[in-house]
């Protein structure tokens, strides 16, 4: 809790959190739209990573592509602000290029625990090591 003139309150429920909240609405309608915010050029190779302080957060995975995407950003952004102004109703004045990972494929299944071959390794070294183990004598 912080302390406020008028007594306490819960983080999160103070002016800020109107904010965080109104950007990662954003966020979720720019994540929906981004093929056509940046075209189908960039949209496999990009991703909006956040929204905050009316600045535009995009990721890029492809380390190459970074710095031609930074020095382009200077002559597209006002096109795209326009684009995400209109189609979205977003009033955003700034993007920023960063690497990023890039996604995990929708449709990945997650790892059988009898499939994972650490957990394979670890149980047969412990078997291995009771088999091995004879308690002391007394």
């Amino acid at each position: 809790m912080k302390r406020t003139v008028s007594g306490l309150i819960r983080l999160g429920q103070g002016p800020e959190a109107g904010t965080a909240a109104r950007e990662a609405k954003a966020l979720a309608r720019l994540e929906a739209a981004w093929p056509l915010v940046v075209g189908t050029a960039l949209a496999p190779h990009t991703r909006p990573l956040r929204v905050r302080h009316h600045t535009l957060v995009m990721g890029c995975w492809r380390n190459e592509l970074i710095p031609s995407l930074r020095a382009s950003a200077a002559q597209t952004w006002p096109s795209v602000q326009e684009r995400l102004e209109h189609m979205l109703s977003l009033k955003l004045v700034r993007l920023e290029v960063v690497p990023c990972d890039p996604p995990l494929p929708p449709d990945a299944p997650a790892p059988h625990p009898e499939s994972d071959p650490l957990k394979a390794v670890l149980q047969r070294l412990r078997a291995l090591r009771n088999a091995r183990w004879t308690p002391p004598r007394a």
